[in-house]
């Protein structure tokens, strides 16, 4: 979900919003189901091969990126992300997956996740363009008119962000990709633990920003796709803490069903 997409984009925009939400939202914030933002940043390196399956990730990224006719190797990464977010819900105690014999299964749940966020991208983004266009056209003043459009911008990626999630989150867990976008249980999530899950966003979108500068543009797909897992394992953290909450048993993708249908 990934390098370039509509959550990178949208990740930049939500840090930039950060210091004006944060204070709302902050006691919202369920400190007894708090992440655990140490572990999802270490666990990477407790696996053996993290490197070799990393660098796979971040290869894949970056001839996605950088070849333009071959954009759907991206999608074997953003399978990858998705099998991740799946291993950490069922509570794997080694979330990242093998790549050995899995690429056919990581493309077909790329393929799933890129189209999630197709959908949420047009539906979003389109409603927006609707506004941006009438902002545009409107007898406003200039700077009405050009704080409308960037406000407006800025909303469809922090909604963009949200709604991409929170689709990836359902299909993980259900293998469904029509719970991606079953609105009244999306809704569900968040008004669950409003404020871990936005929480989440500002950390990753910061996060990921850093690594993109880090990366210098050329190496950015290797060193976001390990933000990538930190993002993968912390929003399989909640949904997993949403399942627990409601029905107390050991994690695994068909008892997420019972209470992400």
């Amino acid at each position: 979900m990934l390098y370039g997409g509509v959550l990178q984009s949208a990740g930049v925009s939500a840090v930039i919003l950060s210091f004006g939400i944060f204070p709302a939202f902050i006691d919202y914030v369920n400190l007894e189901q708090a992440m655990n933002y140490s572990t999802a940043l270490s666990y990477i390196f407790q696996d053996k091969d993290w490197l070799k399956k990393t660098v796979l990730g971040g290869f894949c990224l970056f001839i996605a990126v950088f070849s333009g006719i071959l954009f759907f190797a991206a999608f074997f990464s953003i399978g990858y992300y998705v099998n991740v977010l799946r291993n950490v819900m069922k509570g794997e105690d080694k979330p990242l997956p093998e790549w050995d014999n899995n690429w056919s299964k990581f493309f077909t749940d790329g393929l799933m996740g890129a189209l999630i966020l197709f959908v949420y991208f047009i539906v979003i983004g389109g409603l927006g363009a609707i506004i941006i266009v009438n902002f545009a056209l409107s007898d406003m003043e200039d700077y009405e008119r050009v704080l409308g459009i960037i406000f407006t911008a800025l909303g469809i990626l922090v909604g963009l962000t949200i709604m991409g999630n929170l689709g990836l989150m359902r299909f993980a867990a259900t293998n469904d990709f029509a719970a991606a976008f079953r609105l009244p249980e999306i809704s569900q999530l968040l008004k669950n633990d409003f404020g871990n899950f936005v929480t989440i966003v500002l950390f990753t979108s910061l996060l990921n920003a850093m690594l993109f500068l880090a990366g210098l543009g050329v190496f950015s797909p290797f060193t976001n796709f390990w933000g990538y897992l930190v993002q993968a394992h912390l929003f399989g953290q909640f949904a997993a803490q949403q399942k627990n909450s409601a029905l107390p048993a050991v994690p695994s993708v068909a008892s997420l069903k019972n209470v992400m249908p």
